[in-house]
């Protein structure tokens, strides 16, 4: 699972929900990753299409070399500054695949400690061979050891970064769907890296991708994970409404 997007090339990008989302993805095609290197992969089949979009925004982690800041270093920079527009598709986040990309890619949220796994949905992915990338929390992953060590050892699936509590993102603690945001830079530091340096030290899995829990977050921290050298990405279709849907109202359960 090393480099920009991993062995599986296209397959982790934009698309959310614990249960399922769909996006913008491209088929035989070559996309920059983070560290601005080409990476080509299958597209990930899904239920639909939407059209392509990209807020990325500001300056940082995806181009620059070298280690990533510090906490220390990320606090000094960040300490008085304000947190922007909170939500889903703030400036600095990803949200499709590039313009022209006409497939589709599947990206699914393991969440926190609470949240059970759907393998109905896991072994329908396999049995079908549908690639997609699995956003994991560390405490999901710690409490679910067993499906976890199947999905990193799945080729079909990616594993990227989902946080290390599953809280949204924030440098002002604003909170979403009931659950409370970091509150300040350190706290973002922290929800970024601590499930970074979990999945790199337990499973040997660099990620290079990161979706906040409930996936909303401010522009200051989307602006930091970059910085720390991750994509913030959400998605452009979201078909479960952050895990608040019932199943039926997620599209057809016939796999």
């Amino acid at each position: 699972m090393s480099g920009p997007l991993g062995r599986r090339g296209l397959l982790g990008l934009f698309a959310a929900g614990a249960v399922t989302a769909v996006a913008s993805g491209c088929s035989e095609r070559t996309v920059d990753g983070p560290e601005g290197n080409p990476s080509t992969g299958p597209a990930s089949p899904g239920a639909g299409t939407s059209s392509p979009s990209d807020s990325t925004g500001g300056t940082g982690g995806e181009s620059d070399a070298g280690s990533p800041p510090s906490k220390d270093e990320i606090v000094s920079q960040y300490a008085d500054a304000h947190p922007g527009e909170f939500g889903l598709e703030v400036s600095g986040v990803r949200l499709a695949l590039p313009e022209g990309c006409s497939a589709a890619a599947l990206t699914f949220d393991a969440c926190d400690d609470e949240s059970g796994v759907d393998e109905q949905l896991l072994q329908s992915l396999i049995r079908r061979e549908i690639p997609a990338t699995l956003f994991v929390n560390r405490r999901w992953a710690q409490a679910h050891p067993d499906t976890m060590e199947m999905i990193v050892d799945e080729e079909l699936f990616a594993v990227q970064n989902h946080g290390d509590e599953h809280r949204p993102l924030s440098v002002s603690g604003a909170a979403a769907y009931g659950v409370a945001g970091t509150a300040s830079p350190a706290e973002v530091f922290d929800e970024i890296m601590g499930n970074q340096n979990f999945l790199r030290e337990e499973y040997g899995v660099e990620c290079d991708f990161f979706r906040s829990g409930t996936a909303h977050l401010d522009e200051t921290s989307a602006q930091i994970c970059r910085d720390l050298g991750l994509t913030p990405v959400n998605f452009t279709v979201n078909l479960d409404d952050g895990g608040t849907l019932p199943p039926r109202s997620c599209g057809s359960t016939r796999w």
